[in-house]
């Protein structure tokens, strides 16, 4: 009955129509020539960037094209932020070569494993003394430069005075793993950092990783990535997108989900109203194609039907005002006060959207007049839409039944206010 938010594992488990333009993504990728290249995989939140990156990665490995997959968000410090991105993208080179069985015979893929072993141990170090910081320049300190040689076998010291030292070695590493090929990392999740982790990952491609022969997929809000690299420049968001702007080579937006996709995969899911167009209109007008906020919805109307079985089965009447009363819980906490501590004014308000405001009070007029999309939710809502079946607003019985069971489904969203119910209100 509950939907879980996990992304699809690959391309097999495509839901929502995505395979035919990662199959287009991956293979321009797979095309281009003058490495590294950065591609940032655009979308908000709940859209599907994680299940479309799943996606790229599987087509990548089935074309035989290494690939890295990095998850900066669980790192809050930024020197464990670059240093958690190295030592991934150096554990997974180690590993596809340690898993090759031909790699033993191969000198070439000995000495990149070796090599990928000594920037470890180097970028372990480095972090250690926090010896550079993004946007440093790329010096290590003459000090720093001492204690590396201190830290490490008098016989055979390395010194990485410069960054742009270990830029070249990692990018023959990456020659050598692949042949001279490409190697893909996907970078995900950037949009759930802190401002400041989010742009050392962005810092780190460029300072450490920008001679190897990478490409960079970053799947991202880009709203929310440019106001944190805004912060560098005292909150000047143009800034932000310019700084984007000159990372990215390629940005990619990522393709709508169709509403008749997400339809077709999660009717079946729905308890009671799964093939009631009314429902479907109501969640087109409220949480359009975004499937996280289409399937955090269904769980809590699920949970919302079921409680209300167990007084009774619900009328579809009961049901499509119980989704139409979480819908505004959720979406419009002011509103759903306010219908607690008044419910007559859902019916003005549903008179007002219909063409009669003068039957609102002060505080719902000015409701209806700052938040469009409450008014649409209730438009889109109305009895007066007969080609839906809408019922009209519900009385205050039957709200008080209804708000009760959404206090134990969807939890402390909002605060309703004062309690307006009777001791005599109905039960469920």
């Amino acid at each position: 009955m509950l939907l879980t938010d996990n992304p699809v594992n690959g391309s097999g488990g495509d839901r929502f129509g995505f395979l035919p333009h990662a199959r287009v993504l991956c293979d321009a990728i797979k095309a281009t020539h003058d490495l590294p290249l950065s591609v940032a995989l655009y979308g908000a939140w709940g859209t599907g960037k994680s299940s479309f990156m799943n996606i790229c990665r599987s087509l990548f490995e089935e074309q035989g094209i290494p690939v890295v997959s990095f998850n900066p968000w669980k790192y809050d410090q930024r020197e464990e932020i670059w240093h958690a991105l190295i030592q991934t993208i150096l554990d997974e080179i180690a590993s596809q070569i340690t898993a090759d069985s031909d790699a033993k015979r191969s000198s070439q893929l000995q000495h990149a494993l070796r090599k990928a072993a000594t920037l470890s141990r180097t970028a372990a170090w480095l972090m250690t003394r926090k010896a550079v910081v993004p946007l440093s320049g790329g010096l290590v300190s003459t000090g720093d430069a001492d204690a590396l040689k201190e830290a490490w076998d008098e016989g055979n010291p390395l010194e990485y005075r410069h960054v742009n030292q270990f830029e070249h070695d990692f990018a023959e590493v990456v020659e050598e793993f692949t042949g001279g090929g490409r190697l893909v990392i996907l970078i995900d999740d950037l949009d759930r950092c802190t401002p400041e982790a989010a742009t050392t990952v962005l810092d780190s491609l460029k300072l450490f990783l920008g001679e190897a022969s990478c490409v960079f997929v970053l799947a991202m809000d880009q709203q929310v990535i440019a106001k944190a690299v805004a912060q560098r420049f005292d909150g000047d968001e143009e800034m932000g997108r310019r700084y984007l702007e000159k990372l990215v080579q390629f940005p990619y937006h990522l393709p709508h989900v169709t509403f008749e996709s997400m339809f077709s995969h999660l009717r079946t899911e729905v308890v009671g109203l799964g093939d009631d167009p009314a429902l479907w209109a109501l969640i087109r007008v409220a949480y359009g194609q975004n499937p996280r906020r289409v399937r955090r919805f269904i769980n809590a109307l699920n949970l919302t039907i079921v409680s209300l079985r167990m007084h009774s089965q619900p009328s579809r009447e009961r049901m499509l005002h119980a989704a139409i009363l979480l819908t505004i819980r959720l979406q419009h906490p002011v509103f759903y006060a306010m219908v607690n501590r008044t419910p007559e004014s859902w019916q003005r308000m549903d008179e007002a959207v219909n063409g009669n405001p003068r039957v609102l009070h002060m505080h719902e007029d000015e409701l209806f007049r700052t938040d469009k999309d409450l008014v649409d939710l209730l438009h889109a809502t109305s009895s007066r839409r007969t080609e839906l079946g809408f019922p009209e607003p519900p009385g205050k019985s039957e709200i008080d039944v209804l708000t009760e069971v959404l206090s134990v489904t969807t939890g402390g969203a909002t605060d309703p206010g004062p309690d307006h119910r009777s001791e005599g209100a109905q039960t469920w």
